[in-house]
């Protein structure tokens, strides 16, 4: 079965062709427009729906919580939570939890961060690392061992 990202643009790509055809089939500037746009949009659509990312339920996240061992609090589309996403994403010391999948995990983050919902937030034993770039944190990581 193919990723829902492939799936997503597969679907766009042939919606926006056929819209082509019905509107542009008389104008050829028109129908340029209309996939030029639509291909645009049906990207857009395709990657937002790919960013799902990572996540672990609190219970067990938080049970995995060690010296040497990260928790991440984030949510989609927040573009810090993103980058250090890829930076870190194949770390198998970093937990990830999605706070927007887990209530326990949002009041966790505005209980540490005065009630905003700050991302990424990274818990490292008792401390709280807000908006850690992928060095600190790595540093971070090796010097709990």
């Amino acid at each position: 079965m193919p990723h829902p990202t492939l799936r997503t643009a597969a679907v766009g790509t042939l919606a926006v062709a056929a819209m082509v055809l019905v509107l542009g089939g008389d104008d050829l500037r028109t129908g340029v427009m209309v996939g030029v746009v639509g291909e645009i949009a049906v990207l857009v659509v395709a990657v937002w729906a790919g960013r799902r990312g990572r996540h672990t339920p609190w219970p067990r996240a938080i049970a995995t919580l060690a010296p040497g061992r990260a928790l991440v609090l984030w949510k989609p589309g927040c573009l810090y939570c993103e980058r250090l996403l890829l930076q870190l994403g194949g770390d198998p010391r970093v937990i990830w939890v999605n706070v927007w999948r887990d209530e326990d995990a949002q009041a966790r983050v505005r209980a540490v961060n005065r009630g905003d919902e700050l991302t990424p937030t990274v818990l490292v034993g008792e401390d709280v690392l807000r908006n850690p770039t992928a060095q600190e944190l790595r540093d971070r990581l090796t010097k709990d061992r």
